[in-house]
């Protein structure tokens, strides 16, 4: 990714960054630097995983034996990148490089950070499919602080950094789940691959958030040139904020969903018994954030739990019943042009189910 700065922009950026003290030892981009290089070497060898290679495949299990066979293949050649970037999780600052050429500045590390994103999110739900939940979340976690510290840069490259945060943490929130909808838990502490439930209770704390969006969008603007953004790109900003904060507490909640059926050996019966297992009420922009249980509406007949936020709930509020979903999706499963497809809210899944084959009739349901 590419972006242009002024000359003063560019003189600004360089006295900032010149002022700040230099901690190599605390500084976590000479190690994603190193694991991005490794990255790049696989690619170059066609060792890439399954989220940055060609292949199709529905983003849940079971996966199709090429995707086993690229996740193998990727997370083997990537051990010794694995490890710069967990280490690159005890730091707090990244001293991210912008690139002076021409008078511009070349973010060429974006790059860099989305196929780390890649690498990492395929290593955690490959481990995962191999029964070590433990270590499929740890490999979350890294996603997740790769974010943290593109969203910390406080410099007046903020916005960019914020923007890229937003995908990363939701390619790691999209992973975390599809883990979470078939995770196996446990609270003893010398079971090293199930999931331990105090790890889950850390991460509801750090996912859940009730942050003020229009005080971070106005400390964001603050670090441009005055007129930099206009008034629509600044509501896209607005809403790709507030999509990442409706992804946080929806993965946060369908997390509470499954510390409640540990607990008590069910599904939550309703959302006050997935709040209490929260720091707070549910919410987004768009209001309350909601909890359903639909009695045998899995094709198995079981029930199935979901989550979800009224974002996109023009013409109501209705749930896909052809595919479960786990990440954002734009309409109703039909084919329909896109000024004609109906908008019934954001649901999803918490636990996993396999659609069912050759199935024809509605795609969606009407939430009662």
């Amino acid at each position: 990714m590419r972006k242009s700065y002024s000359l003063v922009a560019v003189m600004i950026y360089a006295a900032i960054t010149s002022a700040q003290p230099n901690h190599p030892s605390e500084d976590a981009w000479p190690l994603y630097e190193k694991a991005a290089a490794h990255i790049a070497e696989g690619d170059r060898q066609g060792k890439s995983s399954p989220a940055a290679s060609n292949l199709e495949y529905l983003d849940f299990p079971p996966f199709p034996p090429e995707w086993h066979r690229l996740a193998k293949q990727a997370y083997e050649f990537n051990t010794s990148a694995f490890e710069q970037i967990r280490k690159a999780r005890t730091m707090r600052t990244a001293r991210w490089p912008a690139v002076r050429k021409d008078g511009d500045i070349v973010l060429l590390y974006f790059s860099n950070c989305r196929n780390i994103a890649n690498e990492i999110a395929d290593a955690a739900l490959y481990q995962h499919v191999q029964g070590n939940d433990a270590e499929a979340i740890e490999y979350v976690r890294d996603e997740l602080h790769l974010a943290d510290l593109l969203d910390a840069d406080p410099q007046e490259l903020a916005i960019h950094h914020a923007l890229v945060a937003v995908g990363v943490r939701a390619s790691a929130l999209n992973r975390l789940e599809v883990i979470s909808s078939d995770v196996s838990l446990t609270a003893d502490p010398s079971d090293h691959k199930r999931l331990q439930v105090d790890v889950v209770k850390g991460l509801i704390r750090q996912l859940f958030t009730n942050d003020d969006l229009a005080l971070r969008i106005k400390d964001l603007v603050a670090h441009e040139a005055p007129g930099t953004f206009k008034p629509d790109s600044i509501e896209r900003l607005r809403y790709t904020l507030q999509r990442g904060q409706m992804e946080r507490n929806l993965a946060a909640m369908s997390l509470a969903c499954h510390l409640c059926r540990f607990e008590k050996s069910h599904w939550p019966a309703s959302l006050d018994e997935v709040t209490a297992y929260l720091p707070g009420p549910p919410a987004d922009a768009w209001g309350a954030l909601g909890y359903a249980l639909i009695r045998g509406g899995l094709p198995d007949g079981s029930d199935r739990p979901l989550v979800y936020s009224h974002l996109r709930s023009k013409d109501g509020m209705f749930y896909r019943i052809d595919e479960p979903q786990y990440g954002f999706y734009v309409d109703d499963g039909t084919t329909q042009p896109a000024n004609l497809r109906k908008e019934g809210g954001q649901f999803r899944d918490v636990s996993l189910w396999a659609p069912a084959k050759n199935k024809s009739g509605p795609t969606t349901r009407p939430l009662q």
